[in-house]
């Protein structure tokens, strides 16, 4: 089977490269754990194409996870316009590759409609649901933003066969009388989470771990207002890391979190690490009590993937496709956003049911988020593809 996948991959990682400390934000890849996943299963005609802003003409290289072909991106390309030339590029180099199937991988971009299009069998792999992401946090009414929720439109109404991460892309796509086949198959987490330990010495102090962007879709600030409550309960001193970058236009809001901090008195209790390889953020689960995601819209937080494979418990609030990976109980809790400090340090005073937990976490990832797992499922979507289309 010829696969060729498109999508916003990390062109050093499926290169082979190392990526320079100055180019370090571009971290998750849940594609690149996917081809992780093919070679270990020693799938090996595997094309991946790319749009880069690095190359002036097509570059096609062997890399170790396959083959890959990097796209130049036109200038200005952000405007609808130079989104269907990008189309037009990809389309050109799968007309060279002539693959069996074609797994465009997200939305946002150019890449789920350029699938939906394209002259060969196809599957797409939902990633962030635009219009849900949208409807809790709109952009501004003259904004480019809204192209990607208007190609999604495109891609739900077209698409004949769709990966689901979680129940929240089904119920969208159930929404808009979508025609497409459901496929249930969640992220991929590379192997270096699941290779860290988390059980540590009893510390001097707790360590809550907050990982992902900083801009109000996640409320870190609920966070920040919890801490002291949480302090105060709690029998030992408590930090918060926090690990991400600062989302596009949300400045102002990391300032206000930062001051908000000092108001509080917690400032000195507060890490902003900032973008993280990942193989810092496998170190830093490996050193935390908790991972903390009070966001108001998911639709399958890697994080929370990366965190169960590491056997870290989680405390999360019960939106989009969130409880399909947190059992309530089991391997973390699901509480609204009036309960997260009170479900916080429950746990933090039970060392057994958190070691629990733990436990229970990393046995759930094993057997559904390893890259070989994750892989066998998408081959046999992509065989299940073949045999309709």
């Amino acid at each position: 089977m010829r696969i060729a996948l498109i999508g916003g991959f990390d062109t050093y990682r499926t290169r082979g490269l190392e990526r320079p400390a100055d180019r370090l934000p571009y971290r998750l890849s849940s594609g690149s754990n996917l081809l992780r996943g093919f070679r270990e299963l020693g799938v090996a005609d595997i094309h991946i194409v790319i749009v880069s802003r690095d190359v002036q003409k097509v570059m096609v290289e062997e890399g170790p996870l396959g083959t890959v072909y990097r796209v130049p991106s036109p200038p200005l390309s952000g405007s609808p316009s130079f989104f269907l030339w990008r189309r037009q590029l990809i389309l050109r180099e799968l007309a060279k590759i002539k693959p069996d199937i074609v797994n465009g991988q997200g939305c946002e971009e150019e890449y789920g409609f350029t699938t939906v299009t394209a002259p060969f069998p196809n599957v797409v792999t939902f990633h962030g649901v635009m219009h849900r992401i949208h409807k809790v946090n709109p952009p501004p009414f003259f904004s480019l933003n809204h192209v990607p929720r208007w190609m999604e439109s495109v891609v739900a109404r077209r698409a004949r066969h769709v990966i689901c991460l979680s129940r929240e892309t089904d119920d969208f796509l159930t929404e808009f009388r979508s025609p497409a086949k459901r496929h249930f198959v969640p992220n991929a987490i590379a192997p270096c989470f699941f290779e860290v330990s988390a059980r540590r010495a009893t510390p001097a102090a707790f360590t809550l771990l907050y990982v992902g962007t900083i801009y109000p879709l996640k409320r870190v600030h609920l966070l920040i207002e919890a801490l002291p409550v949480i302090q105060r309960q709690a029998n030992r001193p408590v930090k918060l890391r926090v690990v991400g970058g600062v989302g596009g236009g949300s400045a102002d809001y990391a300032q206000r979190l930062r001051g908000r901090a000092q108001e509080l008195g917690v400032a000195e209790q507060i890490e902003w690490l900032g973008v993280q390889s990942e193989s810092s953020v496998a170190g830093a689960l490996a050193q935390s009590d908790l991972l903390l995601l009070p966001s108001l819209q998911e639709t399958a937080p890697m994080c929370i993937g990366e965190a169960m494979a590491a056997g870290v418990p989680v405390v999360a609030t019960p939106v989009g496709g969130v409880p399909d990976m947190v059992q309530d109980g089991t391997t973390g809790r699901l509480v609204g956003a009036d309960g997260f400090a009170e479900a916080v340090v429950s746990l933090l005073a039970d060392s057994s049911s958190r070691a629990a937990m733990g436990e229970a976490a990393r046995v759930y990832a094993a057997a559904n988020y390893a890259p070989r797992v994750v892989a066998e499922r998408t081959l046999a979507v992509f065989a299940d593809v073949l045999r309709t289309t």
